[in-house]
C-alpha cells in the first residue's frame, strides 16, 4: 500500500464505522464504550509514525478499537478507585483524630488490596454492579456469562472483601458459609 497506512486505516474506519460500531457494541455490551473506543482509535490512527502494511485492514481497526476500549475501561477503574478513595476520605468524620485517620487509611488500603486479589472479572462485576449501579443483565452480556454467574461472582467478591476486612461475622449472620483462606 502506498501513501500513509494510517490515513488508509482511518478511511477504513470511516467507511466501516456502522459495522465496526455494531460489532464492538455486541462484544463490549455498551454502545457508548464502543463509540468512545472508535473515537479514540480515530485519534490514535492520526498520530505517530507510519506503520507497515496491514493485510486485514478492518480486522486491524477492530482490534485497535478493542484495545482502546480495554484501556478506557482500565482507566475508568483506576479513576473510579481514586474517586472512591476520595469520597471515603471526604465522608469520614469532619475532624477525625489521628488514630481514626490512621484506621481509616488502613481500611481503605485493605479494601483496595482485597479488590486487587479478585479476578479481573470479579473486580469488574463488583465495581460495575455495586459502584456504577449497572444492571446484572448488561454485565452478563458484556462478559458473555449468565446472570446467575454474575450474581455468584458478586456474592463471592462481597464475601472475599468482607473476610479480608475482618467482617466475616456479618456474612455468617446472614447465612453465608464462611471459609477463611
Amino acid at each position: 500500500m502506498t501513501g500513509s497506512t494510517r490515513s488508509h486505516l482511518r478511511q477504513v474506519l470511516a467507511e466501516q464505522y456502522r459495522l465496526l460500531l455494531q460489532r464492538l457494541s455486541q462484544r463490549l455490551g455498551s454502545d457508548s464504550l464502543a463509540e468512545e473506543a472508535l473515537h479514540e482509535t480515530w485519534i490514535r490512527l492520526g498520530q505517530g509514525k507510519d506503520i507497515d502494511s496491514v493485510s486485514n485492514e478492518r480486522g486491524y481497526v477492530f482490534r485497535a478499537a478493542m484495545n482502546a476500549a480495554l484501556n478506557l475501561r482500565r482507566s475508568r477503574e483506576r479513576r473510579h478507585r481514586d474517586e472512591t478513595l476520595d469520597i471515603a476520605e471526604e465522608q469520614a468524620d469532619e475532624a477525625p483524630d489521628a488514630e481514626r485517620h490512621a484506621i481509616g487509611k488502613e481500611e481503605i488500603a485493605a479494601i483496595l488490596r482485597a479488590l486487587d486479589e479478585l479476578s479481573a472479572r470479579q473486580r469488574d462485576i463488583f465495581l460495575s454492579c455495586l459502584m456504577d449501579g449497572e444492571e446484572t443483565e448488561l454485565v452478563a452480556r458484556r462478559h458473555k456469562i449468565s446472570v446467575r454467574t454474575v450474581q455468584s461472582d458478586l456474592r463471592g467478591a462481597l464475601a472475599h472483601c468482607a473476610i479480608r476486612l475482618g467482617r466475616g461475622d456479618i456474612l455468617a449472620d446472614r447465612g453465608f458459609k464462611v471459609s477463611r483462606k
